[in-house]
């Protein structure tokens, strides 16, 4: 058995710090006598503050090495004529030499004393960053899902730490916005296990990732990685140390000053004080540095969610006149002339008006009959085809089938006189009083169950959602928001959204349904805010592709006034 070859710590020293070839030693600019301060050739962040915590990022940007341009601290004082959040971001939108906004904030969504930080303030301070393309990147506390939905929407980055914050907007500062799309993220390290690491953070975050491996620490193979066309960004990871590391990174400088790629270099080392990350990197206008891995995967996703934020073109949500005149038609018929178990029943709609409701906005619900007697309800069946379901439609009642006012897989005309006998009587035992009739339905099979939503939000109007799983996506909490009005990109980013978007798509679901629906039931949101609290289509059957979408069950809650 051939004998192990250990290496002493001194020669282990002298191995990592080996001179680097000589073709790499003109790459390698002269060591300035004392360290310079940074160039200021690159847009310079701004940064904005409602707390008592300004110092920190200003003191983690001069340790990273960021330029800020200016800095505000938004407290009105007991004369409220103090600058607020959304003055502030508005001003230094428009400021000259500003490329991104860095914003730190006590707690977002609460109007907090001095800080103007409702929800309308930070739409306006979202729309005029965005309008005026100044990136606008967020660090806060609190929140909800909501919150998030409205931030995604405006092209707000939410991020968690004051390091991430600034690698992030320097970056976004740094890189506007490409002429075109941008490609794929391009991974490269000069070691095999960095850039697997880096590509599968960059995969989980879920980029686009063109891996090349271990691409070597020359000027030459990192020039060629820069220059390749078809990458949208390269990240590279330096793992070296000593003169080997100055001269990765010398050659990085060298490949993003001849490239049109923006490209990120991922300091590994722990010190940070290297000649190669002090006085190469950092001092260079047009690389990105990190000192961490998850660092660079966020800062890669903020100016890739930047980008598609920018160059998405928002569609007008489609106006239907006669859907909203069909709409307050159907609540205006009421609910009247009904007993409830419960008083808030009055505060909720019928199945069968519900489903009216649907059917005003397009969407499709399965052929069906209200019926009010045994004998209809046989023609009805025999109308439709068998097998039907059977649904005591009552005025309020949040679910018919959780209720046990269901009755399903019903295939001949004794078991529909049956079951509309056992309906009537089931509600009046329950305290429903006169229903106002049965629904015969048209059974549907297959398709994998979905809901859609409308939530009535104090702070931004109508906010709605989807979910897979039927009447449980909420329960489960796969759920996507977004905050009406919002386009087609947006719907679709929301199934993207979902933790259980597989199911739909091993199924072969018909997605582009699903999305319209999401469409139209925002177009109810919109037409119909003052009057709806929640409506629920659950579970909302999505089939197969070309197959669209049926509403198998549908609730609704109206504004007490």
């Amino acid at each position: 058995m051939p004998a192990t070859s250990v290496m002493t710590s001194e020669q282990s020293k002298v191995a990592r710090h080996r001179p680097a070839p000589e073709a790499h030693r003109h790459r390698v600019p002269p060591r300035p006598a004392q360290p310079a301060e940074p160039p200021v050739a690159a847009p310079a962040l701004a940064l904005v503050t409602t707390g008592a915590h300004t110092g920190c990022p200003l003191v983690t940007a001069e340790e990273l090495g960021v330029r800020v341009a200016g800095a505000v601290h938004c407290d009105p004082g007991p004369d409220g004529d103090g600058p607020t959040f959304a003055d502030a971001v508005e001003a230094f939108a428009q400021a000259d030499g500003v490329g991104a906004i860095a914003a730190c904030v006590d707690a977002i969504g609460t109007t907090a004393v001095g800080t103007d930080l409702d929800g309308r303030a930070l739409i306006r301070a979202a729309e005029a960053a965005a309008g005026a393309g100044r990136p606008l990147v967020v660090l806060a506390t609190g929140g909800d899902r909501v919150i998030d939905a409205v931030l995604r929407q405006a092209g707000v980055v939410r991020v968690d730490g004051f390091d991430q914050l600034l690698d992030c907007a320097a970056t976004l500062a740094r890189f506007p916005r490409p002429a075109q799309p941008p490609g794929p993220v391009r991974i490269a390290a000069d070691s095999g296990g960095a850039a697997a690491l880096l590509a599968d953070l960059a995969r989980r975050a879920g980029l686009t990732v063109e891996e090349t491996g271990p691409a070597g620490s020359g000027a030459t193979e990192i020039a060629e990685l820069a220059a390749r066309p078809g990458a949208g960004m390269l990240l590279y990871a330096v793992t070296e140390t000593g003169a080997a590391a100055e001269w990765t990174a010398a050659a990085l400088v060298e490949a993003a000053r001849e490239s049109t790629t923006p490209i990120g270099a991922i300091w590994c080392s722990s010190g940070g004080t290297e000649t190669g990350y002090r006085l190469i990197l950092q001092r260079s206008p047009e690389i990105a540095t990190f000192r961490t891995l998850t660092n660079a995967v966020a800062a890669a996703k903020a100016y890739y969610d930047h980008c598609d934020f920018r160059f998405r073109i928002p569609a007008l949500v489609e106006d239907n006149a006669m859907a909203g005149v069909k709409a307050r038609q159907v609540l205006a018929s009421g609910s009247t002339g009904s007993r409830k178990k419960d008083p808030d029943a009055a505060k909720g709609l019928s199945e069968s008006q519900t489903h009216q409701l649907l059917r005003a906005y397009g969407i499709r619900t399965p052929r069906e009959q209200l019926v009010t007697s045994a004998a209809w309800a046989v023609r009805a069946a025999a109308t439709i085809g068998y097998p039907v379901v059977m649904k005591a439609s009552v005025a309020g009642l949040p679910s018919a089938s959780a209720a046990g006012l269901t009755r399903t897989t019903i295939t001949s005309a004794s078991q529909v006189r049956e079951n509309f006998k056992d309906l009537m009587d089931s509600a009046g035992r329950q305290g429903f009083g006169t229903l106002d009739g049965v629904l015969i339905g048209q059974q549907i099979t297959g398709g994998v169950d979905t809901m859609v939503g409308i939530r009535r939000d104090d702070r931004f109007g109508p906010a709605v959602v989807v979910g897979v799983g039927g009447a449980y996506a909420e329960t489960l909490g796969d759920v996507a928001i977004r905050v009406a009005p919002f386009d087609a990109h947006q719907a679709r980013r929301m199934l993207d959204e979902l933790h259980c978007l597989p199911l739909l798509t091993t199924a072969g679901a018909d997605l582009d349904a699903l999305a319209d629906t999401v469409l139209r039931v925002q177009r109810m949101a919109l037409d119909l805010g003052d009057v709806l609290e929640t409506f629920d289509i659950a579970p909302l059957r999505v089939l197969g592709r070309g197959g669209g979408t049926v509403a198998l069950d549908a609730s609704a809650t109206l504004i007490q006034r």
